[in-house]
């Protein structure tokens, strides 16, 4: 039986906190004021009575996040790090890297934007307290915090909300060296919503080690009260489908094909992994339903281990929350959060350290993890077979700005954007001395040579490059005279640069030869031509009067349609022709 701790909740506000009131909640008045009569009172008491009756209240919606930092540790020596954070060590870990880690991490989080967030790998309530600090330095103030901080483990899980934390508790899971899971009870405008935060052991050693967490973790679940709203977010250490692919790895599979995410905590049922259909409509108990499942099947991943995509951060759904009274999801928002600033060489941009991981800290990167977020509201639950934008509101950007962006569902509006190519249902948009992008089967109603306004819904990288793959709405707003001003015309332009890549080029002259188009200064890039049939004979000196820089791996130039592409004649050409027209006379 797993034993709880009790553990005193730990909120601290600063002086701004203190003055400005947490999201939901009343600000104090501070003015001067008389007792009123009792009269004035009975009067007060009848106006609030009709207003709660004739307003409904607003519907709250906010996001919970879950976000494995990769050893935030503070510089306190305890004699429990990890060798490479020992403060003043060998490996360099001071009071500098701390602030660069602590910023890039505040970075993700801020940029997130979530209202709640479980943390996993949190050393201390000094750590967590050094990271509260330097996200108010970016505007996120979250007030209320706890740590689960009872068991002397390295690293621990932890919980920021701008909802205040009614009750918390640590679940002990037993075993030597294992982290407490962390249960946390919120108050969001008045509706309970409790939050279990986990992290679970890593696949250095077999399922029974994870099986110990989920085991701990359902017995808790099944002790709260019937038709409680709860959600189980963290590191589980688990793919989504774990029970399929552990049969991969003979030596995790100590359990007889049992996992804990899967069959202690019913994500899986008569076989199968349990849909939202499934959770709402059958009367087995305590299944989950693991949100992985909303997104494509090559999206489900948070971390790349030795390049092979892993699902271990999760956000696991009961039935309560689809129902029609207290907390509900919001269909369809659930995703892993992944702007372009946390890859490197489209890998993830984790921590740096020298020798493999292993030596000096080198002050580069962020996590090892990409966050993973998913939006729930106060109101009834609302079925949705598209994605939502988990902020449900649209945010003005330039397409530049696209660039940095998370990918999956978003909400952008882009002004004034001017279509410079099209290709059946997709096109190539660009801001006058800005960037372009690249829309691939989403251009359907626009128009090569108009400018829009357009609500961009969903983004997605294809072998590197940046596409929008969602409209949710345009509206036109002028004419281009002239498309080709918005092309790449410099003589010196190097097209393999990533700051033009989606861009349209023309026209250029050079050598087609092997594959890849010779020009300017010994500059070389790849064509490639969907339809083989476009490719001149090689090698041939050719025109490209436009054509788009995309990229698959690397950068290429795409060639379409026939206009783009034009053998030219040599002066030896033209006198073999000659020559071949004095024979035939």
């Amino acid at each position: 039986m797993s034993i709880k701790n009790t553990i005193k909740v730990q909120v601290f506000r600063n002086k701004s906190a203190r003055d400005t009131p947490a999201v939901g909640q009343p600000a104090a008045d501070t003015g001067i004021c008389r007792r009123p009569g009792p009269w004035r009172i009975f009067a007060a008491a009848l106006i609030a009575a009709f207003f709660a009756a004739a307003v409904p209240a607003r519907a709250e919606r906010f996001m919970v996040a879950a976000y494995n930092l990769e050893n935030l540790f503070d510089l306190k020596h305890q004699g429990t790090e990890y060798p490479g954070y020992v403060p003043g060590g060998v490996s360099g870990w001071n009071g500098r890297m701390l602030e660069i880690k602590l910023d890039h991490l505040s970075r993700v989080i801020s940029d997130l934007s979530p209202q709640v967030i479980g943390l996993q790998e949190v050393e201390s309530e000094r750590a967590l307290k050094r990271l509260r600090q330097a996200l108010r330095k970016r505007g996120a103030d979250y007030s209320h915090a706890v740590i689960a901080d009872t068991r002397p483990s390295t690293v621990k899980c932890a919980l920021l909300s701008v909802y205040p934390i009614s009750a918390a508790t640590e679940i002990r899971v037993p075993g030597a060296g294992n982290r407490n899971i962390l249960q946390a009870a919120l108050d969001i405008n008045g509706e309970r919503l409790v939050v279990f935060v986990n992290h679970w052991k890593s696949k250095s050693g077999p399922e029974s080690r994870r099986l110990a967490y989920a085991r701990a973790l359902g017995k808790a679940v099944k002790d709260l009260p019937e038709n409680t709203d709860y959600l189980l977010i963290g590191d589980f250490n688990s793919n989504y489908n774990e029970f399929k692919t552990m049969q991969k790895r003979p030596s995790l599979n100590d359990t007889g094909g049992k996992t804990g995410i899967n069959h202690v905590l019913k994500t899986v049922s008569a076989g199968n992994l349990v849909d939202e259909s499934r959770l709402a409509g059958n009367s087995e108990k305590f299944l989950h339903y693991n949100l992985w499942l909303e997104l494509p099947e090559k999206r489900r991943w948070s971390v790349l281990f030795f390049n092979r995509p892993q699902s271990p951060d999760a956000v696991l759904l009961p039935a309560a929350l689809y129902d029609d009274h207290g907390i509900s999801y919001a269909d369809n928002s659930f995703d892993k959060f992944d702007p372009g600033y946390l890859f490197s060489s489209d890998v993830v941009n984790r921590w740096q350290r020298t020798e493999n991981g292993r030596g000096r800290h080198l002050g580069r990167g962020y996590a090892d993890h990409l966050p993973v977020y998913a939006c729930f509201t106060t109101s009834a639950f609302s079925s949705s077979t598209k994605p939502v934008d988990c902020a449900g509101r649209s945010e003005n950007a330039r397409i530049a700005d696209l660039y940095a962006s998370k990918t999956g569902a978003v909400r952008y509006q882009l002004k004034a954007c001017a279509v410079i190519y099209r290709h059946k249902d997709n096109a190539v948009i660009r801001h006058r001395g800005g960037r372009a992008i690249y829309i691939y089967e989403a251009a359907r109603d626009l128009r090569k040579g108009r400018v829009y306004d357009i609500t961009v819904s969903r983004l997605k990288r294809y072998y590197g490059n940046l596409e929008i793959t969602g409209i949710a709405d345009f509206r036109k707003t002028g004419r281009i005279s002239d498309p080709q001003a918005y092309y790449i015309t410099d003589p010196y332009a190097d097209f393999t640069d990533p700051g033009l890549r989606n861009a349209v080029i023309g026209p250029y002259s050079g050598r087609y030869a092997d594959g890849r188009f010779f020009y300017g200064n010994n500059r070389q890039i790849r064509l490639y031509f969907p339809d083989s049939s476009l490719a001149p004979e090689s090698p041939a000196q050719v025109r490209i009067r436009h054509a788009r820089i995309g990229f698959h791996g690397s950068p290429e130039l795409v060639i379409e349609k026939p206009e783009q592409i034009q053998k030219l004649e040599t002066r030896s050409t033209k006198s073999e022709t000659m020559t071949e027209i004095r024979r035939i006379k």
